[in-house]
């Protein structure tokens, strides 16, 4: 099961994965807070300087940290494309995307516009080495897997991505660049979330729903040309924003389609499944996948309708989706590398996966993303409920945290008994 096109014997040091992975809860947990502390009126305001610092920490503290990590393991293990000094670049990249994002979220929750600059010197310095380093190696890579490709595309998803937010970051600071700033938004979290964060939870899916879940592969058309699709739709919606307003739409329209598709398909792969026992991680992937299928819907119905509320439901929902497979990926990938990186070197005491998180643990944690869900929509209606949603959060943000402590405790524990050390 874990050979196919794995070369294990390339994975980066554990050190390397871990770090960005224990960073989630703590990004989480102030994501938490920030919706605690915010004002009830700004929140589903996209345009509020509070709304802008939550989305952030969401999309660069919970899901910048697990999508780096993950490509960190991901470009040596499935690629064979090894990373020299992983735990150097790791270390300082980790360092600076944190301590940038803390900047850009603080500067926008508090109005601390000087922060900006740092922020953004910060951000660029290690996402864009993120892009560097790995869109070059993965274009040296001879054996192009559909995942491989998948990783380029978002790799390349982030690049667009990151380029459009230097230029909202000018108008925003007063820079006149001849562009509307509206557009070069839009333009920007559809690059991020769409073109990185979408596109590479795909290339994730393609290996890890078969290899993990033991179902049938993706069909060759969806696995082939779904990521790359996705990046050319948004990239062809650039000069279409200056152009033609109807047209975005209708590139829009074509980007849902490819959600729900590759949503409905992945659902199907997880009721194939050879193993019949769905535990937490399979409940998790199909909550957010229904997320996703429901955002969709939703945006649809909005770009019919026209209803701001419409708009807020499939936000929140699309963000819910990613968090949740966040949280499904990060319960499979960290049991399997303390199992593996432990086996590796001998451990005779290496308990099996499936203890080195406490099935009923992730129960409560299920249970709490599923009540999660209930009182965010419930807010979209009566914003006193955010408050509730955000102490809801915070619990799952403080359970999810100690998990994922609580793995990366055996570890440190048992990692100097091997016979191989």
């Amino acid at each position: 099961m874990f050979n196919q096109g794995l070369s294990l014997d390339q994975a980066p040091p554990f050190e390397v994965v871990l770090r960005f992975f224990l960073t989630i809860p703590f990004f989480g947990i102030l994501t938490a807070l920030a919706l605690l502390g915010a004002d009830l009126s700004a929140i589903g305001v996209w345009d509020a300087p509070q709304t802008v610092a939550i989305v952030h920490l969401v999309v660069l503290g919970m899901a910048g940290m697990a999508m780096v990590g993950a490509l960190f393991q991901m470009l040596p293990v499935l690629a064979g494309a090894s990373i020299r000094d992983p735990i150097y670049h790791a270390r300082w990249i980790h360092a600076l995307m944190a301590l940038g994002t803390i900047m850009l979220s603080g500067g926008f929750f508090y109005g601390v516009t000087m922060l900006f600059h740092t922020a953004l010197v910060l951000l660029l310095g290690s996402l864009g080495f993120v892009v560097f380093l790995m869109f070059s190696k993965l274009l040296r890579v001879e054996n192009k897997t559909p995942s491989v490709v998948g990783m380029i595309v978002a790799i390349a998803g982030l690049g667009f991505g990151l380029f459009f937010a230097f230029l909202v970051m000018l108008v925003f600071i007063g820079v006149d660049i001849g562009l509307a700033p509206q557009g070069l938004r839009t333009i920007h979290m559809h690059f991020m979330l769409f073109g990185w964060i979408a596109a590479l939870i795909m290339a994730v899916a393609f290996q890890v729903i078969e290899m993990f879940y033991v179902t049938p592969p993706y069909p060759e058309s969806i696995r082939k040309w779904f990521p790359m699709t996705m990046l050319a739709i948004l990239v062809l919606q650039v000069p279409f924003y200056l152009i033609s307003g109807t047209f975005v739409v209708v590139l829009d329209i074509a980007v849902g389609i490819l959600l729900a598709l590759f949503a409905l398909v992945t659902l199907k792969r997880l009721t194939q499944r050879k193993r019949p026992v769905a535990d937490t991680t399979v409940w998790l992937w199909r909550t957010g996948l229904s997320a996703l299928l429901a955002a969709v819907l939703f945006a649809f119905i909005y770009l019919v309708v026209g209803n701001d509320g419409l708009f807020n439901m499939a936000a929140l929902l699309f963000g819910y989706f990613v968090v949740s497979i966040i949280f499904a990926m990060s319960y499979k990938i960290i049991p399997f590398l303390v199992w593996f990186h432990l086996n590796a070197k001998g451990v005779m005491e290496c308990p099996m996966m499936g203890d080195i998180i406490v099935a009923k643990r992730m129960k409560w944690h299920l249970w709490t993303h599923w009540a999660l869900i209930a009182t965010a929509a419930a807010a979209l209606v009566l914003p006193l409920f955010w408050k509730v949603t955000a102490i809801l959060f915070l619990a799952e943000s403080l359970l999810f945290g100690t998990n994922l402590f609580g793995a990366a405790r055996i570890y440190n524990n048992l990692k100097d008994k091997g016979l191989l050390s």
